[in-house]
């Protein structure tokens, strides 16, 4: 058959060419390049009998319209062709010898819709608009336009969702108030397809933002599909595949001064391989940073002593030995090394209490993707490890040294269908091995080494069925999970606490969803969420009988059921991007702290805690060179009943639970001459004070956070842009403040320390792309 996809495009500039996220799945070539014709928001023509054509392989990720036209291309016998100000897509034999070089296209092309938006949150590629949860999506473009430097910026501005860079390789992650510091991960996060999983511990590794292709933050329990410990949510970070036939290479350089701080500066660097031609290529990625100090060693007197050097490695080769079938192997190191570890502070911008740490953690996986006329089968395996010694003064005359060692390797094997069916579905299985071993010495208080291993596996399976109206939709999804928990920790006088038990746990999930047009959905779901229980410490025991604190021998495992109503929707010939979401939620038996001394802390279950709150989000794209965007979250989190010998009563705040946040932002780019482009962007980030301390302390304060960066792009690959952060030069504690010194005589002497943004900084970045 002859098809024509949309109109012949008028004209062309001598503009640069758009990066754009493109989300296309493999598929057949005419459907293909109606994605990229919605995607792009660019017209095109083709001709030709494309039913017979070969199969499209796909494109995803951010590149200009002629890198992915020839990825949508490859192996089809088809090419495209500029001439006229027309692209042509046509057979091969009926092209032109000499195929003209593609030409820049225009800035302002016609505008793009919002809703080919494609996300792979259940597992397999569907429309963002088309899936019954809580979303939220950031492209790689985006993440670049506003000057986003690690993931934490980027949670940030994603509605319900909290996050604290620690200043220590781990970020502190907070998705509608499910927060609690301890036990294994209670949000889950996923660097690609690898899971990283603490083992009493959340692990969520500082992740530098750069050739990211996007990041989704799902919201809700996600048990069902992503297990153990995604119970407030999970975020997914996915960064660039390689691209068989285009060779890329690109570089990034900074450097900053932070006000009344040090300098920072940064080196960032990839390049794309082509190794064979539509078979094999290589991606690798290297960044180098000092990111700046500014805190004061009230000890010693040194100046910006948390400042700190981060090295990231990443190598991705992708080998596919058949046009359905690709391999992925990648391999990603993290160094991250500082004499203060720590964002932490008094009001003064002071401290006397630092641990210092060279920690590094490193993954290795391996992902086999074969694709069928209609499903896909997946089989995924990681090795991830995580190095984190610490040593320093707690406080005066008191030292601490401490290691933590964590390893888990985990398998999983999926199979779910591809395209739109009346019932789309995934099942799969997985299985995790998990160890960490822990020494910890506070000489003259504790000595103490502890080990502890978990054996877990689970069987999946989610369902969508449209219902005879296929207007409506209810989606069921069951997870079984089983953890073999076995641990000791074994102090210096030969005492020993010991835990041999096995947890498991049945995770539903349910959703009813409505779409009274293509482009709007309503939904309401329940779903559930869980997480194993652990070890007492055996310092923590030791101290409390000698205090007489009474504190449980081993922690039991939570859970969490979450209820939600929400809807999306793309509006206005898709200019408007429009979400919102009412949740409540019901956490049992969640771990806090008790304090024994105002060093030292135990662990015990409390009743549970209830959150409930409302989130909102809309991104308006008017035109290609405008986007602005705004979201805001409403929670509240407390504990539900008192905790005895904590000051968590019923009531009191989660802990490190912004009540409110607010987020918005703004990007624009415009023509400056024949050959440049000009671009803009600025953002604004406010949350409420944060209530609630570990164990005792004062709150924290609210906090407005703004960045802007004005730049110049040219056609050549490069551009240069000034930036500047915390515009506002806010310098308030961002988490509760720990507990406050008081004089002999009842006064205060101090409020307490607490994690501080960092100050008003302004740097410039040349970034080059061939």
């Amino acid at each position: 058959m002859s098809l024509l996809l949309g109109f012949c495009l008028s004209a062309w500039a001598t503009t640069p060419s758009p990066r754009i996220a493109f989300r296309i799945p493999a598929q057949p070539l005419d459907e293909a390049l109606l994605g990229f014709s919605q995607q792009s928001g660019l017209p095109l023509a083709a001709v030709g009998d494309l039913d017979r054509a070969r199969r499209s392989p796909g494109v995803s990720g951010v590149m200009t319209v002629e890198a992915a036209l020839d990825r949508l291309l490859e192996g089809s016998g088809y090419v495209f062709s500029v001439e006229s100000g027309v692209i042509t897509v046509s057979p091969r034999a009926s092209a032109p010898t000499d195929r003209p070089a593609p030409q820049p296209i225009a800035l302002v092309a016609p505008t793009r819709t919002l809703a080919p938006l494609v996300v792979s949150a259940r597992k397999r590629d569907e429309r963002w608009v088309d899936v019954p949860m809580g979303l939220s999506v950031h492209s790689g473009e985006r993440i670049e336009t506003l000057g986003m430097q690690n993931v934490t910026d980027v949670l940030r501005l994603t509605p319900g969702v909290a996050a604290i860079d620690s200043g220590a390789a781990f970020t502190q992650v907070q998705i509608r108030g499910i927060s609690s510091s301890l036990g294994g991960n209670d949000n889950g996060y996923y660097l690609d397809d690898v899971p990283f999983t603490g083992v009493t511990v959340p692990w969520h590794p500082d992740t530098r933002a750069f050739d990211l292709d996007r990041v989704e933050v799902l919201k809700g329990p996600q048990g069902t599909l992503f297990g153990e410990g995604s119970m407030g949510g999970t975020v997914r970070i996915l960064t660039r595949k390689p691209e068989f036939n285009r060779f890329g290479a690109g570089v990034e350089l900074d450097g900053s001064r932070v006000s009344g701080g040090g300098d920072g500066r940064g080196a960032k660097a990839y390049v794309n391989i082509p190794l064979v031609d539509d078979r094999l290529a290589l991606r690798l990625a290297v960044t180098d940073e000092r990111t700046p100090g500014w805190i004061e060693d009230t000890n010693t007197g040194g100046k910006n002593v948390n400042d700190n050097d981060i090295r990231t490695w990443r190598a991705k080769l992708r080998f596919a030995p058949t046009e359905r079938w690709n391999i992925d192997l990648a391999y990603w190191k993290y160094r991250s090394d500082s004499d203060a570890a720590s964002n932490t502070a008094y009001d003064d911008g002071t401290n006397d209490s630092f641990l210092a740490s060279r920690n590094e953690w490193d993954s290795a996986s391996l992902t086999s993707t074969y694709d069928f006329d209609a499903s896909q089968i997946v089989y995924t395996f990681s090795d991830g490890n995580l190095s984190y010694p610490q040593s320093g003064e707690l406080s005066a005359g008191i030292r601490l040294d401490a290691a933590i060692d964590i390893g888990v390797r985990t398998h999983e094997l999926r199979w779910a269908s591809t395209g739109e069916h009346r019932l789309d579905w995934t099942v799969g299985y997985y299985l995790r091995k998990a160890d960490r071993a822990d020494v910890l010495d506070i000489p003259g208080i504790l000595t103490s080494n502890s080990r502890q291993t978990n054996d877990a596996h689970a069987i999946f399976g989610e369902a969508t069925l449209k219902l005879p109206n296929p207007a409506w939709a209810v989606t069921a999804g069951l997870r079984y999970f089983k953890d073999k928990v076995d641990g000791s920790d074994v102090a210096s006088d030969g005492s020993v606490s010991t835990l041999n038990a096995t947890f498991d746990s049945w995770n539903p999930r349910l959703s009813l969803s409505y779409k009274p047009s293509d482009n709007t959905t309503f939904y309401a779901s329940a779903a559930r969420g869980f997480r194993s229980g652990q070890l007492q410490p055996i310092g923590s025991i030791q101290l409390a009988e000698l205090y007489g604190v009474e504190l449980p021998s081993q922690i039991s495992a939570d859970s969490i059921w979450t209820y939600e109503l929400g809807a999306k929707s793309v509006l206005a010939d898709g200019k408007v991007l429009l979400e919102g979401a009412v949740f409540y939620s019901d956490w049992k038996d969640v771990a806090v702290r008790v304090p024994i001394t105002p060093e030292i802390n135990g662990l015990a279950n409390s009743d549970g805690t209830r959150n409930k709150g409302v989130e909102l989000s809309v991104t308006y794209n008017p035109i290609r060179a405008l986007t602005l965007a705004f979201s805001g979250s409403w929670i509240d989190a407390t504990y539900s009943a008192d905790v005895p010998g904590t000051p968590l009563h019923r009531g009191t705040a989660v802990y490190n639970v912004p009540k409110t946040s607010l987020n918005a932002s703004a990007a624009y780019a415009w023509d400056v001459g024949a050959n440049l482009r000009g671009v803009i962007s600025a953002n604004v980030h406010h949350d409420s004070a944060r209530e609630t301390a570990l164990t005792a302390g004062t709150p924290g304060d609210a906090l407005t956070l703004a960045g802007a960066r004005i730049g110049l792009e040219s056609p050549a690959g490069w551009g240069v842009y000034l930036y500047g952060n915390n515009l506002t030069d806010e310098d308030g504690a961002i988490n509760a403040r720990s507990a406050s010194l008081y004089n002999p005589d009842g006064s205060l002497l101090r409020l307490g320390s607490s994690n501080r943004p960092q100050p008003r900084t302004f740097g410039v970045l040349f970034r080059y792309d061939y």
